[in-house]
């Protein structure tokens, strides 16, 4: 039996392990150990250890990653020294045969630096992806820390081999969000629950650029004041809690708009297809929106060169565009479009679990050496 490690920091992790998560519990050659940590044990930011634990999911362990109450730069990095030192007490009891690490956020950054350094295989998911800002350091880190890949597409490939990784050692699979979307049964009272029914609305996720922290205030403003103009009934996701994510909170919480700490993905993805459109800077609006061909205006840097759908309308923090990309997706909301995905079409999970029951998972892997 193969025992594979994951660890899962807030919602955007958790929705793409889920159904790799699912696939193992099935599989009589697979076991695995989940640690939660970050985001998922706090109160204040939706408490989402809960939907875990309702999932079904047995957590083996959880680490307590974020302390302090400040929000800084310092504290950030605090927090990930914290998931480093603990984390290597769960992989020193549970002995994993493999580390499935993923995409660019601290506890998994964290995890793949402590299984490499334990003689540890790592394989991770969604590497090669170009984003800009701090979070494409983070996601390039963990590919030389890994041993093996999952990347969405044949750009995120070829971008890995260019990067010294063996070709034999990374695999085309899409991304598991896909997976994680069109596994979510379709729910027509959703909007009863949300208070939207016979509204048109959108959705708007906007987080903090770590590397733009002291504008962070003024880009969510920029945003807010472009969707008080042009009108329209929004639904806020508050954000994750990157540096500068205070700033986004108050100053949502001092508007007007209808806002959420947090959705579960079922929730979140039947009320996504039913808007008009996503708003902000996740990569939710990159990698989902397209599966059902609504629009998303991706704000600011966050999202920089990343292989994106056809239904994506680039804006900076400018109140005039931010106004005009919604006085578009509006005029067309009505106007059916059919948007290719690059990031896969719904199967990645089982191509994951079936090239991990192939790999090689001795200790001949471990030694890496760049290609060139």
């Amino acid at each position: 039996m193969i025992k594979i490690f994951i660890i899962t920091e807030r919602r955007a992790d958790y929705s793409r392990f889920k159904p790799i998560l699912d696939l193992i519990v099935k599989d009589k050659d697979l076991d695995y150990s989940l640690v939660v940590t970050g985001a998922h044990i706090k109160e204040e930011m939706g408490h989402t250890i809960d939907e875990i634990i309702n999932d079904g999911f047995n957590i083996d362990y959880k680490i307590k990653m974020f302390t302090e109450e400040i929000d800084s730069s310092g504290s950030m990095v605090r927090s990930f020294s914290r998931v480093v030192h603990d984390v290597t007490y769960c992989l020193e009891e549970i002995k994993p045969d493999i580390i499935l690490s993923g995409f660019d956020i601290g506890a998994n950054l964290a995890v793949t630096i402590a299984g490499a350094h334990m003689n540890i295989p790592v394989a991770h998911i969604q590497g090669g992806e170009v984003t800009g800002t701090i979070d494409e350091s983070i996601r390039h880190a963990m590919s030389k820390f890994s041993h093996y890949h999952f990347a969405a597409n044949k750009d995120a490939v070829d971008r890995l081999i260019k990067m010294g990784e063996h070709p034999n050692h990374v695999f085309d699979v899409g991304c598991p969000s896909i997976d994680a979307i069109k596994q979510v049964k379709d729910n027509p009272e959703i909007l009863k629950k949300y208070n939207l029914t016979h509204k048109d609305f959108f959705i708007l996720i906007q987080h903090p650029v770590t590397t733009e922290s002291k504008k962070t205030s003024s880009q969510i403003l920029t945003t807010l004041n472009a969707l008080k103009k042009a009108d329209v009934n929004v639904l806020i996701i508050l954000p994750n809690n990157d540096t500068g994510f205070s700033d986004i909170i108050r100053e949502v919480k001092s508007s007007n708009f209808t806002y959420i700490e947090t959705l579960s993905i079922s929730d979140y993805i039947n009320l996504l297809k039913r808007s008009i459109g996503l708003i902000g800077n996740s990569s939710s609006g990159i990698h989902e929106t397209a599966t059902f061909n609504i629009p998303t205006i991706n704000i600011g840097t966050r999202q920089n060169k990343r292989l994106r759908p056809d239904n994506v309308i680039d804006v900076d923090h400018n109140e005039t565009e931010i106004l005009d990309a919604i006085k578009k997706c509006v005029h067309n909301k009505d106007k059916k479009q059919d948007f290719a995905n690059p990031y896969g079409d719904g199967d990645s999970a089982s191509k994951i679990i079936k090239i991990i029951k192939e790999i090689d998972l001795s200790d001949k892997i471990i030694q890496k050496t760049i290609t060139y």
